[in-house]
């Protein structure tokens, strides 16, 4: 274990105390965290991402190491969605193309337009020799001249025709190619965005594991001899976070058979073992709490609020500190006799 700050120390909320042995650098597994938070940050808000991930060989992760190779290759599919990546690329291109048929289909239109009016022209025209020919006054020969004029006519028409069939099969192509390139698009991002949720939980697990942080902000204390390098235990206490400016309360454990004596707004006198009441004084308090649910062995818990400290030795006064014990006197409503829980009350004061 190394120890990162000393006794008595100002701290802040989720501020490093310790860090366990482990074979990843925990700076390293920090600042991995701080960028999967600026990378979420960026997703949800909807703005471009930038490259700010690197391939991870300049990173100690330990056993994150294989799951951040797996992530950065999330990461990187991710940032070919982005602007300036290659599927961006690919739709800008495909975007192009859509715009340069849907041209060729106005040039076509304008074109099948004047090749209408020419066919109307040449169909007037042989209109007019089919008569003259039914008059006889022009020769057969004439006619059919004028006629395969005619047909001739309309063959610009079918190629018209044919190259819209063409240029609208071309555009329908290039709109599935969006399409599917978009629904790309959209699964590499939600790939990415779950990668990114598995990373930030793989982290967070280790942080809670080889990471000892601050559960507030306060003046910082060892729970009993620690020292660097010392082993430690899973679940082990090592220090004692004292808010200071907080009001305090007790917690009392009341086995199941004191349980109907017991009601909100009782009045409790709690004595504190470390400071006599006989020298020090006692807490006034009442109960605030009582629990529904046995949480051991049928015990049940009780919150005590402290009202006033009477203070009998000014010159050395009663300080409270989270993880003191003490001896609780219930007082019921039915009598003023003291009830006392001295061998089931534990861990007396918490802070609220």
């Amino acid at each position: 274990m190394k120890l990162l700050v000393e006794e008595q120390v100002e701290v802040k909320m989720g501020q490093p105390l310790a860090f366990i042995e482990s074979t990843g650098r925990h700076l390293d597994v920090m600042l991995l965290v701080d960028r999967l938070n600026e990378l979420r940050l960026h997703v949800e808000s909807g703005q471009p991402l930038v490259k700010n991930l690197s391939a991870g060989n300049d990173l100690m992760l330990g056993e994150l190491q294989a799951s951040y190779q797996s992530f950065y290759q999330s990461y990187l599919q991710y940032l070919n969605t982005q602007l300036g990546g290659l599927y961006a690329a690919q739709k800008n291109y495909l975007e192009l193309d859509l715009l340069e048929i849907k041209k060729l289909e106005a040039q076509l239109y304008e074109q099948k337009k004047i090749q209408e009016q020419e066919f109307a022209n040449v169909e007037e025209e042989y209109q007019a020799y089919r008569k003259l020919r039914s008059k006889n006054v022009i020769s057969n020969n004439e006619f059919k001249q004028q006629e395969n004029k005619y047909l001739s006519s309309k063959y610009p028409l079918q190629q018209n025709a044919i190259a819209l069939l063409n240029n609208n099969s071309s555009l329908l192509a290039k709109q599935k190619e969006v399409a599917t390139l978009n629904n790309t698009i959209r699964e590499e991002q939600a790939r990415f965005i779950q990668a990114l949720n598995a990373m930030q939980t793989e982290t967070s697990a280790w942080i809670k594991k080889y990471v000892v942080l601050a559960p507030l902000a306060g003046k910082v204390g060892y729970a009993g001899i620690i020292q660097e390098s010392q082993n430690v235990f899973e679940n082990q206490q090592l220090f004692i976070v004292n808010p200071g400016s907080v009001n305090f309360f007790g917690e009392v454990h009341i086995p199941q058979y004191n349980m109907g004596k017991i009601k909100l707004g009782q009045r409790t006198l709690v004595k504190l073992r470390s400071f006599p009441f006989e020298e020090y004084g006692i807490i006034d308090g009442k109960i605030s709490y009582i629990s529904d649910v046995a949480f051991r062995d049928s015990v049940f818990v009780a919150k005590i609020d402290f009202l006033k400290i009477e203070q009998k030795n000014i010159e050395n006064p009663i300080v409270l500190k989270q993880g003191m014990v003490a001896d609780a006197e219930i007082i019921t409503q039915k009598s003023s006799l003291l009830q006392r829980f001295l061998q089931s009350i534990s861990k007396m004061l918490n802070s609220k």
